[in-house]
């Protein structure tokens, strides 16, 4: 098994058990609940939480509504490439079976790297340390993006075609180093985090309105409706007209 593995456990609501001999294991939660019982205690985990399993943890498992979430297997004593805090301090986080709430802020980070890591699997190391380091309270690096500028100028455009070119211009950098570090700084390219943005921007339209598909396609940059449901699906893992029902 490679030293790190970061992809998306959809659960089906059957319980199983099992544990993992030679690697801690990350469960962050992101859609529905997973029940988990292990040695000293259990609970569960669902938006906002996580939880570590320590390497030979016998871990039991249920979904009740067939839920997903960011499952992260790690060496605890593998040295991740961009942290800076000691591996002790790493080895004593991944060594002990626990269940942790998540801030605002790491819950974004996991909300945001999950569509990320399905299509860039590539990735899946330096994913590993932006998690391990908001856990361990790692100080983030000085941005060089204009974020605020940049989401402002996306956000006021999502139903117009948005270019490299555009978004340099607004960034005050040249397209590539836009590109550079959108993806040092993002996990992804620059249009990429226009897709994201329009999809995030698409999910609250379908939940929180009664508008017409058709016109959130449109305003989200979509030039069907059945373009837009495809890309959605494959984002949200379900079409928006599926996620209006669930609600």
């Amino acid at each position: 098994m490679p030293a790190t593995k970061l992809d998306i456990h959809h659960y089906a609501n059957a319980s199983d058990a099992h544990s993992h001999d030679q690697q801690a294991q990350l469960v962050f939660g992101l859609n529905g609940s997973l029940e988990l019982e292990f040695g000293k205690g259990g609970g569960r985990v669902q938006h906002g939480n996580v939880a570590i399993i320590a390497p030979g943890e016998r871990h039991a498992f249920f979904s009740p509504d067939q839920g997903n979430c960011l499952v992260l297997d790690i060496d605890s004593n593998l040295t991740l490439s961009g942290l800076t805090q000691e591996r002790s301090r790493q080895q004593a986080l991944l060594e002990q079976t626990q269940l942790l709430p998540l801030s605002d802020e790491q819950s974004g980070l996991v909300s945001s790297l999950a569509p990320l890591i399905v299509a860039q699997p590539h990735l899946a190391d330096a994913s590993a340390a932006l998690l391990i380091g908001a856990l361990l309270g790692e100080p983030p690096a000085p941005a060089r993006l204009p974020l605020a500028r940049l989401n402002q100028y996306i956000d006021g455009h999502l139903a117009h075609p948005l270019g490299v070119a555009d978004l340099a211009t607004v960034s005050g950098l040249s397209a590539s180093r836009l590109n550079h570090w959108c993806l040092r700084e993002l996990g992804c390219t620059p249009l990429e985090y226009v897709r994201r943005r329009r999809l995030q921007r698409a999910r609250q339209l379908v939940l929180h309105t009664d508008r017409a598909l058709t016109e959130i396609a449109a305003e989200c940059g979509y030039s069907s409706q059945s373009a837009f449901t495809q890309a959605f699906r494959r984002y949200w893992q379900a079409t928006p007209s599926q996620l209006r029902q669930q609600q």
